[in-house]
């Protein structure tokens, strides 16, 4: 396995465990995997969207991020 796919690797499962909670099973579906995600909230869509306007503002800047 390369580098970049075991950096891969590692992110992808560090991921699933952090959301890993947050997975809600449909009672009927419970066996089949399939189910929905509960929200974390309005503070995080509110970060995501703080995010998503710095990196906007700072691409109109001229800067990379």
């Amino acid at each position: 396995m390369s580098a970049a796919e075991n950096k891969f690797l590692k992110e992808a499962i560090k991921l699933g465990l952090r959301i890993q909670d947050r997975f809600l099973p449909e009672p009927v579906l419970a066996r089949t995997g399939k189910g929905y995600m509960k929200s974390e909230g309005v503070e995080t869509l509110q970060r995501i969207k703080a995010n998503l306007k710095k990196a906007k503002s700072a691409r109109r800047n001229g800067r990379a991020h």
